[in-house]
């Protein structure tokens, strides 16, 4: 079940937002506290014209600011609202929870109309220790629904919910909200172990509180009404991730093959990666009820999860760096299929043994590119701007490592870009990581940004002549790799390619800050 709440400043507004309410959502969340400059008895009276203009059941929701609300109310404003509001036709009412000994009076706990209240509590800087004791000190027995939002900073306050939700007795129902982005799994999964429903973004695509999804990709990305106990969850460990395109590859293909799957990006910072991969996702410590097929790994934690993991894979050995956990036999192994993803696209397309190929860059990417390059019999030259890293690289594969600077393209047959330099949001965006008169003498020139798909280096390199070839592929291949290595299926990659078309089509590509520049760039193509 999906509630998208409906915030509006008039009770003109308010009505024609609900007469174009969402066809994705199952609820429909009255912020009357959106309301501006209305008495409580304006307020009711707008309450009750909605209410005879519905098409889908109502939560009525009047909050203060101080709990999250989008106005100043006194606690006399509160009360008299809903000594009214209670006597109207709400399919609910969503009540703060300090508020409901002071309605009790007028509304005993045998009342019915409590049957109908959800009775909830905001806590906007952190989950109590023991959930199930705070619920049973803070909240009435009486209501027919418990909602605890609360802010989920670490990924232990995510279990702690769950087991809260999971735990007896199931009544009365329960919604559990982890705000912020790692509590996203309280948002898409919580359904699925009997939460009543979850909340979406507003209708104008604000979010009303941290964390939330808009209601068409909870039930049509993540497919929220198909998820149940069985779901295999899969997912994406990075920070930070909302920009990931994966999402959008991975559950096409779940829906494509009919598998009870889902993938999940989840935001864990580096502080918490450990206890992370321990409660979430290791089948021999994980405390969430869930099955778990695997995860894909971004930026900044595909070196550091090496430390997590029970073995690697030799290709994940030689590179160095992680983008794929898997688990086998009650184990964590840690892959990497940027190589072969980096390396498909470029084999199908151009002959590599024997050829000099310069890379620019010397990141994660550049690792897994050299990789594959090696193995494929070419003679790579790293151009780095990090002598440090790049002596690093040079060093792993025993190849020529050269500044940046140096480059000259008449010395190679190809050139592959891993560097961010091109990339839309990217400060340097319309500039080139080598300038375009370097360029002579090259055969073709790879550029594993896909965003946009056509590079100023790209767009150089066509206008010379010489062949070209974007990132996108590259993301495509390193996805269905994956998706093989957990599931056992190998998934169409036009399904693949497809939905990352449709994504890159109708996603903003803006990013706010220079993280977001690294992991969007080509040095994270699993995320």
């Amino acid at each position: 079940m999906i509630c998208t709440p409906l915030a509006a400043e008039t009770p003109e507004a308010l009505f024609t937002a609900l007469a174009s309410a969402d066809t994705a959502s199952d609820w429909l969340e009255l912020r009357l506290d959106a309301l501006r400059d209305l008495t409580a008895d304006a307020v009711n009276h707008t309450l009750r014209q909605a209410l005879a203009r519905r098409r889908k059941p109502v939560i009525a929701t009047f909050r203060p600011r101080e709990q999250g609300g989008l106005r100043d109310l006194t606690r006399a404003e509160r009360l008299r609202f809903w000594g009214n509001a209670l006597q109207t036709d709400a399919d609910a009412f969503d009540i703060e929870s300090d508020l409901i000994p002071h309605l009790v009076s007028a509304y005993p706990p045998d009342h019915p109309v409590w049957l109908r209240v959800v009775a909830s509590h905001h806590d906007f800087q952190t989950t109590p220790a023991d959930v199930t004791g705070f619920v049973a000190a803070h909240f009435p027995p009486y209501a027919g629904t418990i909602k605890l939002a609360t802010s989920v900073e670490r990924p232990d306050a995510v279990w702690r919910l769950f087991a809260w939700l999971t735990g007896s007795p199931q009544q009365p129902m329960k919604i559990p909200v982890g705000m912020g982005s790692a509590g996203i799994l309280t948002r898409i999964l919580g359904p699925a172990y009997g939460a009543r429903w979850t909340y979406a973004a507003s209708q104008d695509g604000r979010t009303l509180a941290p964390g939330q999804l808009p209601a068409d990709e909870l039930r049509h990305t993540f497919r929220l009404p198909d998820l149940n106990r069985h779901t295999v969850v899969a997912g994406l460990l990075g920070q930070p991730v909302g920009h990931s395109l994966s999402k959008y590859l991975h559950n096409a293909a779940f829906t494509h093959l009919g598998l009870n799957w889902v993938y999940i990006p989840v935001e864990v910072s580096p502080a918490d990666l450990g206890s992370f991969v321990r409660d979430f996702i290791h089948p021999r410590t994980r405390r969430v009820p869930w099955p778990v097929g695997g995860y894909s790994v971004t930026l900044p934690h595909k070196v550091a999860v090496i430390a997590h993991l029970d073995q690697l894979t030799p290709t994940a050995e030689r590179v160095g760096a992680v983008n794929t956990i898997l688990i086998r036999d009650q184990a964590l192994i840690g892959d990497n299929t940027d190589v072969c993803g980096a390396l498909h696209p470029l084999t199908q397309r151009f002959e590599l043994a024997g050829q000099p190929v310069a890379v620019l860059g010397a990141g994660g990417a550049a690792a897994a590119v050299t990789c594959g390059l090696v193995d494929a019999g070419a003679q790579v030259t790293v151009f780095a701007r990090n002598p440090e890293r790049g002596k690093m690289l040079g060093e792993r594969f025993g190849i020529s490592v050269m500044p940046l600077d140096q480059f000259q393209g008449r010395r190679f047959t190809g050139l592959v870009n891993t560097t961010p330099i091109g990339m839309m949001g990217y400060a340097a965006e319309s500039e080139f990581p080598v300038s375009p008169t370097t360029l002579d003498g090259l055969t073709w020139v790879y550029d594993l940004i896909y965003r946009p798909r056509c590079t100023p280096l790209l767009q150089a390199a066509s206008r010379q002549g010489r062949a070209t070839l974007d990132g996108l592929p590259m993301l495509v291949t390193q996805a269905a790799a994956q998706f093989a290595h957990w599931t056992g299926q190998a998934p169409p990659e036009t399904v693949l390619q497809a939905a990352a078309e449709r994504a890159l089509a109708t996603q903003p590509a803006g990013v706010t800050s220079r993280s977001d520049l690294t992991i969007l760039n080509a040095s994270s193509p699993s995320a």
